[in-house]
């Protein structure tokens, strides 16, 4: 009787969602005069936004709700999507998974009572990637199915699960793609990417800050999933067009070993039915455990919280142009053929005409698979979320515990850890007197990080140094390339040590709800002037900040002080700069007690152009981020400005951001995209081809030879580290993968702390290594870093390390009155490597500094 009971609610509360939604919703054919799918036509994110206000105000199955605002000022949206009467109470069921979610403090028994109340929380975030724009389509579809369906799957979604939807996870993009679209829509270059990047500063890499947390959106989204703990994550992306139709888990080797083997099975299972049900609806070409690995948590999130995440990566068409795909042109990648029937693409597409409403196709089916599953295996998700919390909380290894210092080289950069451990939800806490742990006595104001707590996984990933397997593409064959990077150790990135302590101990603590920032001052005393110490970023972002201010400047190179020590002789008006400085900069300027006197380098603000290739270049967009976020004054200048010349007018230093040689050089052609592609691909427009040119390469040889100086980073350095350069080559032309391969990793260098360069570097410094360069120094060219042997790992992997050996990661070499400075690595990479920043700031402040004698007055 009970369960007959049971049974005639579920009914009436079925047929009573059924009839609520009788009154008419909007389809968005309705709303935007196309389907979406249609080919040639795009919503942009002003008409999507208010689409769903329009659905939340006419179905009760939907909330509209903004989390915040972009980069650049649009709202970021989450759509709350269930039945009406779970909306009635979500407070309740954020309740049930947060108590789930913290197995320390709910007991087995409650969690079984927990789990038979609650509903799956599945998080589902559409067009990260603002070029793979078919989803932002597709969320549109999804939500109106969702918002109107009386169809038995959806209405068994609702009543079991509680879905978010972030409609856009880059909204500045998605509208920056449409209108690039809708601008060259009826030309040659219909359906070209637009050659800028698609997310303010950070493009392509906007999924991959899911450890820095610097960019807004990700901010927004990682609080919601700290607030609602969902046991699944479905994240939608596009992948190239010979490639399989859609790939779905399971991944390749290597999976991250913090992810919770459970988390590993739930995700191969979830990914699998989802990949079966697609192919029943007789859709081919669909691809398994090919591609892409799990090994990187700047991407994956989710599963160090706990969570499944499932991707799916649909073939692309140009945009929302059609694109033709000859079976013989299909491609290759790691774990498949295109053109191949294996156990894992067991039904090869066969080619032809692919459409945008094919790729939303697709992602309907998966969407609808993967939400029904997630209601029909609702208990299932609840206790694996409940069991494998129970794992973070209650290990079977060490370490117990990561323990900070205060007392670090940089105490903005100790704050910065524990900032990012808490907004990543992790449990930090004080000490509020000294305590010994490992033999070691730490003191009051240490931070500790426990690894018995629920988001043990990404606090331990993060701060331990990563050995990333050994894997061939076939024995003795050169190595299978990891999808990203393969080292993301934080307290390298931000050169703080942070302790493992293997055995339990017991400290004087409290829990942080807060994490109080570095307060800077100037020290009260009678003084010619002051002292800066260089070691920190922000004293060299307070130094810019006052050089542009007028304040008179000195970075001290007599023996008497540390190489770059910055001295601000006593002048007038100065007392109030330096305050606000101190302020906004987190510094201590301290007095100088005793006379200054001896060599220094004056300094004086430069004038910096930062270089913007119609390739565009991440690491142009990062850097500019930096530079934005910290006060830096600079120029963006393009292939134009550049090839006008008369560059020393009006620029002290020129940076090259990462990219390659030819395409610094030969940029965009007329037709195709930039890289390797044997499909015929749109035309680019006339004033985004051609790269510098002749034209260009000349102005920045007269630049350098008038007294400039070149910055290049990573790869650009082959503009000039050529084999015909007699100053410096890069040592790594002609060596084959097979024999050198570093894909991302942290490599130790050895610094020459007395060049300007390297002013307030430690003696050997850690740097992000990712297929980069590294230089053969000769003649007069100087070596300001340099790899001290043939084994430079810290955390990632490397083949080859005899190659780097006595080489150069830093390299000035003269060219006429000027220089150039080539990095072989990228100082500022994605927003984390906190501890190379100051040699590009060196470099900078380098350009525009000349020698002199400070006088004791």
């Amino acid at each position: 009787m009970k369960r007959i009971g049971v049974l005639v609610c579920l009914v009436l509360s079925l047929v009573t969602q059924a009839l609520a939604q009788t009154k008419h919703i909007t389809p968005p054919v309705e709303e935007f005069g196309f389907e979406p799918g249609t080919d040639r036509k795009l919503a942009d994110w002003t008409q999507l936004t208010a689409y769903y206000q329009k659905l939340a105000a006419e179905s009760e199955r939907v909330r509209y709700q903004e989390l915040g605002k972009t980069m650049e000022g649009r709202p970021f949206v989450m759509l709350t999507v269930s039945a009406p009467e779970n909306l009635a109470h979500l407070a309740e069921y954020k309740e049930i998974v947060t108590r789930l979610s913290d197995p320390r403090t709910t007991s087995p028994e409650e969690a079984k009572s927990l789990v038979a109340r609650g509903k799956t929380v599945m998080i589902i975030t559409f067009n990260i990637h603002s070029t793979e724009i078919a989803s932002a389509q597709t969320a549109a579809a999804f939500a109106y199915r969702m918002a109107s369906s009386n169809d038995p799957d959806v209405m068994t979604t609702l009543q079991n699960v509680i879905l978010l939807l972030v409609p856009s996870q880059n909204p500045d993009g998605e509208q920056l793609v449409v209108d690039w679209y809708k601008k060259t829509l009826g030309t040659p270059a219909e359906g070209s990417n637009p050659p800028v990047l698609y997310a303010k500063y950070v493009g392509h890499d906007d999924n991959r800050d899911w450890v820095g947390l610097t960019q807004l959106e990700t901010q927004h989204t990682a609080r919601a999933i700290n607030e609602w703990h969902p046991q699944i994550l479905y994240d939608l992306h596009q992948q190239g067009a010979d490639a399989p139709r859609i790939y779905l888990p399971p991944w390749v080797d290597p999976i991250d070993p913090n992810v919770d083997p459970l988390l590993v099975s739930s995700m191969n299972a979830l990914g699998m039915r989802t990949a079966h049900d697609i192919s029943s609806t007789g859709k081919a070409g669909v691809l398994v455990n090919g591609v892409y690995d799990f090994w990187s948590p700047l991407r994956d999130y989710i599963s160090l919280h706990n969570g499944l995440r499932i991707l799916t990566e649909s073939a692309s068409a140009n945009l929302a142009s059609p694109i033709e795909v000859p079976f013989e042109k299909l491609g290759t990648g790691i774990g498949y053929n295109a053109k191949v029937a294996t156990w894992n693409y067991p039904d090869p597409w066969k080619g032809g005409t692919w459409h945008l409403g094919d790729i939303v196709a697709y992602q309907m089916v998966a969407l609808e698979s993967m939400t029904k599953t997630a209601a029909i295996d609702r208990e299932r998700f609840l206790t694996d979320f409940y069991t494998v919390s129970s794992h973070a909380v209650h290990p079977s290894s060490g370490p117990y515990a990561y323990v900070i210092s205060p007392q670090q080289t940089d105490p903005a950069m100790t704050v910065r850890l524990a900032k990012t451990l808490f907004d990543a939800g992790v449990e930090v806490m004080q000490a509020t007197s000294p305590f010994q742990a490992g033999g070691k006595t730490y003191p009051a104001g240490s931070y500790i990080v426990t690894l018995d707590q629920p988001y043990r996984s990404f606090a331990k990933t993060v701060l331990e140094r990563q050995n990333y397997p050994d894997i061939r593409e076939y024995p003795g064959g050169p190595p299978q390339r990891p999808y990203d990077v393969t080292s993301t150790s934080l307290p390298l990135f931000f050169d703080v040590k942070a302790d493992a302590i293997a055995e339990k101990f017991t400290a004087e603590a409290h829990k942080l709800d807060a994490i109080t920032p570095v307060v800077g001052q100037v020290e009260p005393g009678s003084a010619q002037g002051y002292l800066l110490d260089d070691r920190r970023n922000s004293s060299l972002y307070a130094l810019f900040s006052l050089l542009s201010e007028g304040v008179k400047a000195y970075r001290l190179t007599d023996p008497g002080h540390d190489p770059g020590t910055i001295y601000i002789p006593r002048q007038a008006g100065l007392s109030a700069k330096l305050a606000a400085a101190a302020k906004k900069f987190a510094v201590d300027f301290k007095p100088a007690t005793a006379a200054v006197a001896g060599s220094a380098l004056k300094m004086e603000a430069p004038r910096v152009g930062l270089y913007k290739s119609w390739i565009a270049s991440l690491d142009e967009g990062w850097t500019r981020f930096i530079f934005d976020r910290n006060g830096i004054p600079y120029q963006t200048v393009v292939d134009a400005d550049i090839r006008k010349g008369n560059l020393r007018k009006h620029f002290d230093a020129i940076i090259l951001p990462d990219n390659r040689a030819e395409a610094i050089l030969e940029g965009r052609s007329g037709g195709g995209r930039d890289g390797p592609n044997r499909l015929t691909m749109p035309q680019v427009p006339q004033e985004y081809r051609g790269g510098l040119g002749p034209e260009g390469t000349a102005a920045l040889q007269a630049f350098v030879e008038a007294g400039g100086t070149i910055i290049t980073q990573n790869k650009a350095a082959d503009v000039y580290a050529r084999n015909d350069n007699p100053n410096f080559t890069n040592a790594l032309n002609g060596v084959p993968p097979k024999e050198f391969y570093c894909p991302g990793s942290i490599l130790e260098i050895a610094v020459d702390t007395s060049s300007p360069i390297a002013f307030g570097s430690s003696a050997t410094v850690p740097i992000f290594f990712e297929t980069g360069p590294t230089f053969k120094v000769s003649g007069d060219a100087k070596s300001i870093a340099r790899y001290a042997n043939d084994k430079p790992l810290l955390s990632g992997w490397i083949l080859g390390g005899k190659y780097l050996d006595g080489t150069s990661a830093i390299a000035e070499a003269p060219m006429g009155k000027g220089r150039v400075i080539s990095f072989g690595f990228i100082p500022t990479y994605r927003g984390l490597s906190e501890v190379t920043y100051k040699f590009l700031l060196n470099a900078m402040l380098y350009s525009r500094s000349s020698t002199a004698t400070v006088s004791a007055n």
